[in-house]
């Protein structure tokens, strides 16, 4: 009797891909949620610790400036540590960080857990596209990528409203408990599925000073918009951040084209396949910030809604995207366009402008239609998109190209609340008034939320001139 063979890593990769794919979609799902699940429970916590609210809110920003900061780091060494292996210790650290955090018992014990949760999730986050791209073959990957977008749609729906719970329930740790249990389940599957075919590739040694350039540069771009964004602004301070900001930035450039062994290869920005894609994906995500940030003051400041209305409206977008994204994943699949993108977001910016005249009309019905709008588009774009940035790179820097992925989706993040921020703050001064956004009055900020959404939808109509392909 002839025994069966074993199978190699790329047939086990490709039988297996579903269950692999499971395994990514948690991964990214528990990522995205600690983005926005902390910022519920962040008047708690500054009230439990009897501490500033500039100081707390480090319990949000540390755990997204160290991703930003370490991803590429993941990224460059993934073909050493082996992609599979780098997700299941960046699992693995994401449950024990998340656990610490919890038990937290002053705020710089806190913080200092989110910075290693903030390192699992890097972790994570830099080869799961990369991993996504080698187990699907061509003709699954827009749908394989579709299920990645309604993912990340859910964790930004159900962030803060679990996160209200559970605090209001449970009590503040628990939203960094709930991830223990959802890691340890899904780090069986990991181990048992997550055998890639890995290429073994070595690279010399490790660019220190690029990463430490890298991460300062990132610190100062972070340090410079939450001056920017919180006025009365510190000229002062705002000169330094940006003065150090520029030198970081020109002193990596120069250290990476130097380098025998770069943290970041910059011939890949004078590669318009990747680059217009880039550029349109961080335009995209300050888009949908300057949204995500202003939508409450809006519907509390000028229609007097409670926060549970609040979040049930903030749904609509997210879910229109999460039920859309498979169907235009599979449609992408059987009818594949270069165009898809530029289609997408320039439709989102058509229902960033309806929503800003939703505003200024103060009708909920055609901010509810221009939600649909943004979402369903969202669904055209994203998926599309990340399949031209990624296939725009040899298969060799497939991990270099998912943690570019991550910094340009977290610096789009970054940039878009600072964004919204700004917007509203100097159309509020402009008008003399200083006060706190929500005291305003109905009677003022109808026009100056519309303009805020104009601006974002002038984000999206740029970033489909970008993206267009002739």
């Amino acid at each position: 009797m002839t025994e069966t063979p074993p199978l190699t890593p790329a047939e086990f990769a490709h039988r297996y891909r579903i269950p692999i794919l499971l395994v990514i979609l948690v991964g990214v799902f528990m990522a995205v949620l600690d983005n926005n699940i902390v910022a519920i429970a962040l008047p708690t916590i500054t009230s439990d610790f009897n501490v500033p609210l500039g100081q707390s809110q480090w319990i949000a920003t540390a755990y997204i400036i160290t991703i930003i900061a370490t991803v590429l780091i993941f990224g460059t060494l993934s073909p050493v540590l082996g992609k599979a292996r780098l997700y299941i210790c960046g699992m693995a650290l994401f449950v024990a960080s998340s656990a610490a955090c919890g038990l937290a018992h002053t705020l710089p014990l806190l913080v200092l857990s989110r910075i290693v949760q903030g390192i699992g999730a890097a972790m994570l986050m830099s080869i799961s596209m990369a991993i996504i791209m080698q187990v699907f073959p061509l003709h699954e990957r827009g749908k394989a990528l579709g299920y990645v977008t309604a993912t990340v749609g859910l964790g930004l729906i159900i962030g803060p409203a679990l996160g209200g719970v559970l605090v209001e329930a449970l009590g503040w740790p628990y939203v960094f408990f709930v991830n223990v249990p959802i890691g340890i389940v899904m780090l069986i599957p990991a181990v048992r599925y997550l055998k890639l075919e890995e290429t073994g590739s070595k690279i010399g040694k490790l660019d220190s000073p690029g990463i430490a350039l890298f991460i300062a540069l990132m610190a100062g771009v972070a340090l410079f918009v939450n001056e920017l964004a919180n006025p009365p602004v510190n000229m002062t301070s705002l000169s330094a951040y940006a003065v150090f900001t520029l030198a970081a930035l020109a002193a990596f450039v120069l250290r990476e084209r130097s380098a025998r062994n770069p943290l970041m290869d910059l011939s890949l920005f004078s590669d318009r396949r990747f680059v217009l894609p880039s550029a349109s994906l961080v335009l995209y995500f300050v888009a949908t910030f300057i949204l995500i940030i202003i939508l409450p003051f809006y519907f509390e400041g000028v229609m007097g809604w409670k926060p549970l209305q609040v979040g049930l409206v903030a749904f609509v977008m997210p879910v229109a995207m999460i039920v859309s994204a498979p169907v235009f994943g599979r449609t992408y699949d059987k009818r594949p366009s270069k165009n898809y993108p530029a289609i997408g977001v320039l439709g989102m910016g058509g229902g960033f402008f309806l929503c800003g005249y939703g505003f200024a009309t103060q009708s909920v019905l055609v901010i509810v239609i221009a939600l649909i709008l943004a979402g369903l588009f969202r669904s055209i774009f994203q998926g599309p998109n990340t399949i031209e940035i990624m296939g725009s790179l040899p298969a060799e820097k497939a991990g270099i190209a998912s943690s570019l992925l991550v910094i340009l989706q977290d610096l789009g993040i970054l940039l878009g609340i600072s964004a919204g921020s700004i917007l509203l703050v100097l159309q509020l001064n402009a008008l003399g008034y200083t006060g706190a956004v929500l005291d305003a009055g109905a009677g003022m900020l109808p026009p100056i939320f519309a303009n805020a959404m104009y601006a974002g939808g002038l984000c999206c109509v740029v970033a489909a001139m970008v993206t267009y392909k002739r």
